[in-house]
């Protein structure tokens, strides 16, 4: 996505963390400094918010400057800082947060576990199936220091299945009735981050997990199935 201001003045690296300060990780500057960038920030996170809901047919935005500022949440954001000829195009955003929820096993067991859950994941159009997504989740994935067997995913379509599947081997899936998904061995040694854990449901129950491999997801997000190398990535061709 391009803007109009030169994205390179405010984010220096290829992949940067946008916190509820609405700050990158990386910028140093003085007060006006940082004021500029925070609004710049702002206009970025609400214009690639409005795309992703765009993109997953949402009524309304579930990442924006306000949602993130009130919300103890981690917003990467990946740019092609040779895109729009020299200023830089945002060309992918993944939002993640820590939250407390109560997951049923295979079996029909309820934990609750405060686990790292993926809250948006996009894609511009313009860079799809070109290896954005993976770099990103890749990035994401070594800053977190987590496996992705260990995420809860929020809504995930399809698309972002296939993907999980094909990149990180997910593909035993185990719906939520809170609308996430995990993975079999995500209740591999659980105990070591399971805050409560209630007793085991009758398989008969609407609240018991399900374990299902070819199940089909109306969900939210995009993903993106070719490799690339963070070279061929950068030096691509700019936005149009």
């Amino acid at each position: 996505m391009d803007f109009n201001f030169n994205i390179n003045d405010f984010i220096k690296t290829n992949i940067v963390k946008i916190n509820n300060a609405i700050m990158p990780d990386t910028f140093n500057g003085d007060s006006r400094q940082t004021r500029v960038c925070q609004e710049i920030m702002s206009v970025i996170l609400d214009e690639m918010g409005e795309a992703s809901a765009k993109a997953q047919g949402l009524l309304k935005p579930i990442t924006n400057t306000e949602l993130l500022r009130n919300k103890d949440h981690i917003v990467y954001l990946l740019v092609e800082k040779e895109g729009n000829h020299g200023k830089g195009s945002v060309v992918g955003m993944l939002k993640m947060g820590r939250k407390s929820l109560y997951v049923f096993d295979e079996c029909g067991d309820c934990h609750n576990v405060l686990c790292l859950c993926v809250l948006d994941f996009y894609v511009h159009e313009s860079r799809q199936r070109m290896g954005y997504g993976k770099i990103l989740f890749d990035y994401m994935l070594e800053e977190e220091h987590i496996k992705p067997i260990k995420l809860a995913i929020d809504r995930p379509s399809e698309k972002f299945i296939s993907f999980l599947k094909k990149h990180y081997g997910l593909e035993n899936i185990i719906r939520q009735t809170n609308n996430f998904v995990v993975f079999r061995g995500f209740f591999n040694n659980l105990k070591n981050n399971t805050t409560e854990n209630s007793p085991r449901r009758s398989y008969g129950s609407p609240y018991r997990a399900t374990l299902d491999d070819k199940v089909t997801y109306n969900g939210r997000f995009t993903a993106h199935k070719r490799e690339s190398t963070i070279g061929k990535i950068i030096h691509s061709s700019p936005v149009s």
